[in-house]
């Protein structure tokens, strides 16, 4: 009788658990589509065209509540099945390991084109420069591209780092 006994507890459990989830998800879409009723019916994205923010914060808005509340709802689930740390832990790990691993990725870019400015910072603009097949009058030095002027009139943004690499670089 005692594993019968610790089955049922475990349904009961299992079942409450469900159902936390279920209501803690219905309640976010309901509140997401609440909010964004509401919000249109104030025609708030007008309101804030005019303050010169011209993004659909409408559904933005809608959708951050609806976020939260199933952010709420998950952490009320796993702590109803006691593993609230667990799961913490595993899921700050986890958004440890993302930032890390995007700023590697930004960074792949970021370092050659500030070694590239290391190379050109000193030269002056109005200077003529040819890299690879673009050639132009240097209008502006930035730390990650330069703006080069070319004899058409084009506007040219290169990044530095193909200043680095040691190609061919023609300047006056």
């Amino acid at each position: 009788m005692p594993v019968l006994e610790a089955a049922q507890n475990y349904l009961h459990l299992l079942v409450v658990a469900i159902a936390i989830l279920l209501i803690g998800f219905s309640a976010g879409l309901l509140a997401k589509k609440i909010l964004q009723k509401v919000l249109r019916e104030v025609e708030f994205n007008k309101i804030m065209a005019l303050a010169g923010i011209n993004y659909n914060l409408e559904r933005w808005l809608s959708s951050l509540a609806a976020y939260v509340i199933y952010v709420i709802t998950v952490i009320l689930f796993l702590d109803y099945l006691n593993i609230r740390r667990v799961a913490l832990y595993s899921f700050i790990g986890a958004v440890i390991i993302l930032i890390v691993l995007s700023l590697l990725v930004t960074l792949k870019d970021v370092i050659p084109n500030l070694q590239g400015w290391q190379k050109i910072r000193r030269w002056k603009t109005g200077r003529r420069v040819a890299v690879q097949n673009m050639a132009g009058k240097i209008e502006r030095i930035g730390y990650l591209q330069t703006r080069i002027k070319t004899p058409r009139g084009d506007i040219l943004y290169v990044p530095n780092a193909l200043f680095r690499v040691g190609d061919r670089i023609n300047r006056d």
